[in-house]
């Protein structure tokens, strides 16, 4: 992942498409990872680990999160993608006023070059569905040999605890490992070609080596250049679509007006019907809305622009794009004025 490396290291191939991190809210510590795909050995490497740190999914409550489905944060060319959730804990904890029975807080996050970003959602949403569906009853027995490792003195029964909980993080670690290695030629084997990202995506994911001889077109002469990666004459079932045909091209904060302005494209190849737009601003955890538009015809390639007032002391707004049938989040970004005044 670039200079988060040590470039001396021999890199894992997989580093170079997604790197999986499961953390845990420690009661004494704080943000601490539990596991980290593919290379552990990072985790005590403060750059490598800088963007997982200050990622804003661990400054915002449950519903906050819930509300964006996951938060994303951009770094040195790699997009982090975040989601917080809770899972059983029966362990006892090193604070005060906490239960063995509170809840572990659990975060994962997984990066991706910023050129195959598109994919983040869908491999986020299956990472978290695998941990919730077989690990939710179990992490915390990770977290706690984990912990229990720290101990200068090991009697019999800590050091069972500690077997028994090595035992399921290098269950969790094949399961992280099985979804990542099939993943990216799962995922463009079944997808929608008809979005510009995604046809980036896959050219990038080529270059990487991961196999797209399915889709090479019939003028395929054996260089890139001339790789015909859609043939438009191959028809089939799809079941991944790009879920962001919208980005987002810029953020301006009007100190005239104080307005929030906010350069949209449809970055799709087609025309996208029905689409509603919202700002809301968040205050301590509570949202209201500013703005609500319905965008009936957004042509493909269009540029619109969304103006939303500033309002006095609130720092902290959310941007959605949704569909006006389904209902479903084409786009969400949560912009942080502070750090729009300093970029």
């Amino acid at each position: 992942m670039g200079d988060l490396f040590d470039s001396s290291s021999v890199k894992n191939p997989l580093e170079e498409l997604a790197v999986v991190y499961v953390l845990y809210f420690d009661e004494a510590q704080g943000h601490m990872p539990l596991l980290i795909f593919p290379e552990e050995k990072y985790k005590n490497d403060k750059a490598f680990m800088r963007p997982i740190k200050y990622h804003p999914i661990w400054f915002l409550s449950l519903d906050e999160s819930d509300a964006l489905d996951h938060i994303d944060l951009e770094f040195k060319g790699f997009t982090f993608f975040g989601k917080k959730f809770l899972t059983k804990s029966n362990r006892e904890k090193r604070r005060s006023g906490l239960e063995e029975e509170t809840p572990e807080t659990i975060v994962i996050i997984v990066s991706l070059p910023n050129k195959i970003e598109l994919f983040g959602d869908e491999l986020i949403r299956i990472l978290t569905q695998e941990v919730k569906d077989k690990y939710e009853d179990k992490l915390f027995e990770i977290i706690e040999s984990e912990i229990l490792k720290e101990e200068v003195i090991k009697s019999p029964k800590i050091k069972k605890r500690i077997e028994k909980g090595v035992s399921i993080k290098k269950e969790l670690r094949n399961s992280i490992e099985k979804i990542t290695n099939t993943f990216f030629s799962d995922v463009i084997r079944n997808s929608d070609t008809t979005s510009i990202r995604m046809q980036k995506a896959i050219a990038y994911l080529a270059f990487k080596g991961i196999d797209v001889s399915h889709i090479y077109g019939k003028d395929y002469n054996g260089t890139f250049s001339n790789i015909q990666l859609f043939d438009p004459n191959i028809k089939g079932e799809v079941s991944f679509v790009d879920k962001k045909p919208f980005i987002i091209l810029k953020i301006n904060i009007i100190e005239d007006s104080q307005e929030l302005e906010i350069l949209v494209q449809n970055n799709s190849l087609h025309t996208i019907k029905g689409s509603v737009v919202r700002i809301n601003h968040l205050k301590e955890y509570f949202e209201k809305e500013l703005m609500i538009e319905t965008i009936d015809t957004w042509d493909a390639q269009e540029e619109l622009v969304f103006i939303s007032p500033i309002i006095p002391y609130i720092e902290e707004y959310l941007f959605f794009i949704i569909d006006e049938v389904t209902n479903e989040k084409l786009l969400s970004k949560r912009i942080d004025l502070k750090l729009l005044k300093k970029s």
